[in-house]
């Protein structure tokens, strides 16, 4: 599942168009669905299998609806991968909405669900992705909770006002665009085991 926005990859853009468009004809012809966000009908959204009109500069609002669907609604998030590769459990200062550092090193902060306490990413055993933990007296959110609470009421339909995008068809293409990301599974390649990404 790929899913373009505003960009021609695969018809007119990229390093070496001819071959990126071998590459995109082969993914396509193995079952890979595009999906293409463009305010006109271009040549990537002529050849998509779905061309989505969006009103000029509002991609972001669209972007923002879609993960609205995957937190809020579907749950298609890979919390593991937020843990282990992002700073998504890192502790958020909510007076300065800055990252908490560890004093001395200026490592992020975590809470530790292991120790019950506040850490340095790199010697947290256990760390939270969501919730409210105090630190030296402040209450402080983890960054993924912070996401989380910011996109609140950035909904399809308050998406479809700023993008002229259907609700339903932001609803849709997320749905499709987190199950195809086949979230949990993985895939071995010469005797490594890597997370399998469709999308």
């Amino acid at each position: 599942y790929l899913m373009q926005f505003g960009t021609q990859a695969g018809v007119a853009t990229r390093h070496g168009t001819s071959i990126t468009a071998k590459v995109f004809a082969d993914a396509r012809a193995n079952g890979c669905k595009l999906v293409n966000f463009d305010p006109h009908m271009s040549g990537a959204a002529e050849k998509a299998d779905e061309w989505v009109p969006i009103r000029p500069g509002s991609d972001a609002a669209a972007a923002l609806a879609m993960a609205y669907v995957f937190i809020h609604e579907l749950d298609l998030i890979d919390r593991d991968y937020l843990v282990e590769r992002t700073n998504a459990p890192a502790l958020v200062d909510p007076a300065t909405q800055r990252v908490l550092r560890a004093e001395g090193s200026n490592k992020s902060l975590y809470w530790d669900e292991a120790a019950n306490a506040a850490k340095p990413y790199d010697e947290c055993e256990k760390p939270a992705l969501e919730g409210e933990y105090e630190v030296d007296g402040v209450k402080c959110h983890t960054a993924f909770s912070v996401l989380k609470e910011h996109i609140r009421e950035m909904t399809p339909e308050w998406a479809e006002d700023i993008t002229t995008v259907p609700a339903a068809t932001l609803r849709q293409v997320a749905e499709e665009f987190g199950r195809a990301a086949r979230i949990g599974e993985t895939i071995e390649i010469e005797g490594k085991t890597y997370r399998r990404r469709g999308a």
